[in-house]
């Protein structure tokens, strides 16, 4: 963790001790004489503990850590200062503005220890807020441990996989088998990591990290196999359970015999289950292996595993062709079986060849059990063979999910700037502000892999406060330094739009940073103003009315219609690049356009097309009538540092011009 600083005291001797003491501790230490220069600090410096003295002119100690806490809720705060000033602090410890009283004089060793306990105790609080995020926002099984065993929380999904209603307080290690219990929490899991555990009903977990913090951590259940199911289920004979297909693998790879695994999954069980009752869905579940089993004959095996998941294992096949004829004459008869209801079942299928698609026994049947969940949620309607590179992928979106949790708290996100060229002025009229994320494993992480996770996983309202600040300081900056850049467009997420307290929160921080309001733009997506219209009205006119314009994003990727915008006090319409991709050889293209540009000038819009990327294409947009275009033709998205310099530049190409 970061272990950032901000060292606030009147007494310049008293700032130099600390700060070099700090510094060398390996703190990075920011300083303050005041509690306005505090604050102003706090704007662009991200710390995570406040050391204060209590004692100061105008703002006392007191007075700032009561902002401080407002602002800034998950800072540390610790007050520094005589003995004879703990009466007054009290009230700050017993409101929770201040984590502890330290005492000057101080001792070198005490002081230090009393820090990082307060970054010890700041990491314990984000672990809490991530933590209570994951198990809200996911619909995996998920569990917070405190070590080494202590059920602390649960989310619903876990609760039912445990069959206790109220588990909070119990050791996980009593749901356990007992040959399992207590190798968990003697084996430290990192985040990601996994290991096999069995539960009292010999169901098989897999269970992941997915959290880690300096008290406990958020493990996620993953059933492999079904235990209440399979004891109903394996009257029937022959039925075999995981860990003796595990080992049919293994055997068949060890004496290098061809063999073929087909998954099949029943799609939406979970519904379909709960719409006809567990008792009759055990029963369909009964005649459908029953059935397979009978077509397979003396061919192969048949296990059932968890998420309603069938494997059938066909040894000896000659080639691929053959292993799909086999599968399709075994797996066609259930296809069109029924339940009760007379509602059609519908599966997912997908298959892989042994030895070719994997040589380790458990590797291999998890991946294409993995790769049948994704075809199970894309609603593929065909055989489909283990594909590698997809469940890599998949690891890959999961291992990025993990990660994303941390990447606002780790300083990894930060933004680049898109310009916006006015064709009429043939001047920069502005830019758009686009978050980028750079992880030290990963690399750069393109925005269109993790804006989709953030969004389906609880991380977006965070990250978007996070551009906006971080947008409200730069352009606040930019202004006082007299840079003329226009306005700054900031894309606003649906779910962050939705937000109780974004209005709030917008004034809050438009008052913190003083950023003119008249100098932002929010972007918003069509689509989703579209099926929100009615509860997004009273918050856009509530936008409007602070002074900061309004854009329609991605004009023109869905149903588009302009009849919604006259009710909405929108000032830009946008013109995905998705519309203009082929103006430059399509009449049809360039109509559509000119009829949005007309229509939008009708209701007062001004009109950007972004996506610009030839002079060929600009010069047809400019003949159409749109007002502002963005794209690779004028700017790819760039650094602060290299959107300022071509600021500079294009205002000395202007002083030149006639």
């Amino acid at each position: 963790m970061d272990k950032s600083l901000l060292l606030v005291d009147d007494d310049v001797g008293i700032i130099k001790a600390l700060s070099r003491l700090l510094t060398r501790s390996g703190y990075t230490v920011k300083t303050a004489q005041s509690g306005e220069e505090a604050l102003n600090a706090l704007l662009s410096f991200d710390c995570k503990v406040v050391l204060t003295d209590f004692r100061m002119p105008y703002m006392d100690g007191g007075q700032l850590l009561s902002k401080i806490k407002r602002l800034y809720p998950d800072i540390v705060a610790l007050v520094l200062s005589g003995y004879s000033d703990f009466e007054s602090v009290k009230s700050l410890l017993n409101a929770g503005s201040a984590y502890r009283f330290l005492q000057k004089p101080w001792e070198d060793d005490e002081l230090l220890d009393e820090v990082e306990n307060a970054f010890t105790h700041y990491a314990k609080c984000l672990f809490q807020r991530q933590s209570q995020k994951m198990l809200l926002a996911s619909s995996d099984a998920l569990v917070e441990i405190s070590y080494p065993s202590l059920i602390s929380q649960a989310n619903i999904a876990a609760r039912k996989l445990l069959g206790e209603t109220f588990v909070e307080g119990r050791l996980l290690d009593d749901f356990w088998v007992e040959s399992d219990r207590s190798r968990l929490h003697g084996q430290a899991l990192s985040i990601g990591q996994s290991m096999s555990m069995r539960l009292l009903n010999h169901t098989e977990l897999e269970v992941t990290c997915r959290l880690a913090g300096p008290s406990g951590v958020v493990l996620s259940f993953h059933p492999v196999t079904d235990g209440e199911l399979l004891n109903a289920v394996f009257e029937l004979p022959s039925l075999i359970n995981y860990q003796q297909l595990v080992s049919l693998i293994g055997q068949y790879l060890n004496a290098s015999r061809p063999m073929v695994l087909v998954v099949i999954k029943i799609r939406s069980f979970e519904l379909w289950s709960r719409m006809i009752g567990y008792s009759e869905a055990q029963r369909t579940i009964e005649r459908i292996a029953l059935q397979l089993r009978n077509t397979m004959g003396e061919s192969g095996q048949l296990a059932l595993l968890a998420n309603e998941q069938f494997v059938l294992c066909l040894p000896d096949v000659a080639s691929e062709m053959n292993a799909l004829q086999k599968a399709a004459a075994i797996i066609d008869p259930v296809t069109g079986q029924a339940d009760v209801m007379l509602s059609q079942l519908d599966y997912a299928v997908s298959y892989c060849l042994i030895p070719d698609d994997g040589d380790d026994p458990r590797t291999v049947l998890n991946n294409l059990l993995l790769g049948n969940m994704m075809i199970a949620e894309d609603a593929v309607r065909m055989f489909m063979r283990y594909d590698k590179q997809a469940v890599e992928r998949k690891k890959h979106q999961i291992s990025l999910n993990q990660a994303l949790f941390h990447a606002v708290e780790q300083g990894q996100l930060f933004l680049n700037f898109q310009a916006k060229f006015d064709v009429a002025e043939y001047a920069l009229s502005g830019c758009e502000a686009l978050i980028r994320w750079s992880h030290p494993d990963f690399g750069m992480v393109s925005p269109t892999l993790f804006i989709p996770l953030a969004e389906q996983h609880g991380q977006m309202v965070d990250i978007g406060y996070w551009v906006l600040k971080t947008a409200f300081i730069t352009a606040a900056k930019w202004h006082s330094q007299g840079v003329q850049f226009g306005k700054m467009a900031i894309n606003i997420s649906g779910r962050q739009l939705m937000e109780p307290d974004f209005i709030h929160w917008i004034k809050h921080h438009i008052q913190l940073t003083g950023v003119v309001p008249t100098l932002l733009e929010f972007e918003l997506t069509e689509t989703f103003l579209l099926n929100n219209l009615d509860d997004c009205a009273i918050t856009l006119n509530a936008i409007a009315e602070l002074g900061i314009s309004i854009a329609i994003d991605d004009f023109g990727t869905g149903y588009s219609s302009l009849s919604y915008l006259s009710k909405l006090p929108i000032n830009v319409l946008k013109i995905d690049r998705s519309l203009i991709l082929d103006i430059e050889s399509n009449l049809n293209t360039e109509s559509l356009v000119a009829n949005v540009v007309r229509l939008a000038h009708d209701l007062n819009m001004k009109v950007v097309v972004e996506g610009i990327e030839t002079l060929d294409q600009l010069n047809i947009v400019k003949y159409l009538g749109c007002d502002v275009i963005q794209g690779y033709c004028i700017s790819k998205p760039q650094s602060e540092e290299d959107y300022l310099a071509l600021l500079t530049s294009f205002e000395s190409l202007s002083s030149t011009m006639p």
